[in-house]
């Protein structure tokens, strides 16, 4: 990997026999269908405690920092966002791309699991992978559309708010902007 390119191969270890599976990491994974983990995730959001699949997002979040071959301040943007985009996909997350909106970054996930309504369970994963590659505490806040908006994690209810009261992705960018600027 010494291009910065992920290698899929061999990710995961299917041992038959002994009834686990591993990544190469050897760290044991556990393969859910869509709609138990859905029920779990809605319940989660029900009850307001989305920390599980925050955690989850760090896990994944640790499996992009492993593969890669220096630290991700070494690497390009690109490079270490190929492997967050791999990694996601391999765990069946969907599929990731990023936008620029000015300056705010927007992660797209596309084609995930029906989770929650609000898709507070992925802005969770998303939020706690994003803060284990970052090493800083951020939030990827729904905006709609499965478009997340990445942000401080103590800006994160203010804008979550903004969505609730109607605000879409350009409102809310122009106030993030905003509330920079002064």
């Amino acid at each position: 990997m010494h291009d910065g390119r992920f290698d899929p191969g061999g990710f995961y270890e299917f041992n038959l026999k002994g009834g686990t599976v591993r990544t190469r990491g050897g760290e044991r994974v556990v393969l859910l269908s869509e709609e138990v983990l859905s029920a779990l995730v809605a319940a989660a959001a029900r009850d307001g405690d989305l920390t599980p699949l925050r955690r989850l997002g760090e896990l994944l979040g640790e499996q992009v920092l492993s593969g890669l071959d220096r630290p991700a301040s070494l690497l390009s943007p690109e490079a270490v966002l190929g492997h967050v985009c791999a990694v996601t996909s391999l765990f069946g997350w969907g599929r990731l791309t990023f936008e620029r909106w000015g300056s705010a970054l927007v992660v797209v996930l596309r084609d995930k699991p029906a989770l929650d309504e609000d898709e507070l369970g992925a802005a969770a994963l998303l939020g706690g992978m994003f803060s284990e590659i970052s090493q800083r505490q951020v939030s990827c806040v729904p905006s709609g559309d499965s478009k997340f908006i990445m942000v401080d994690f103590e800006v994160a209810e203010t804008v979550w708010g903004w969505y609730k009261d109607g605000a879409d992705l350009p409102a809310i960018v122009g106030m993030l902007e905003s509330k920079r600027a002064s």
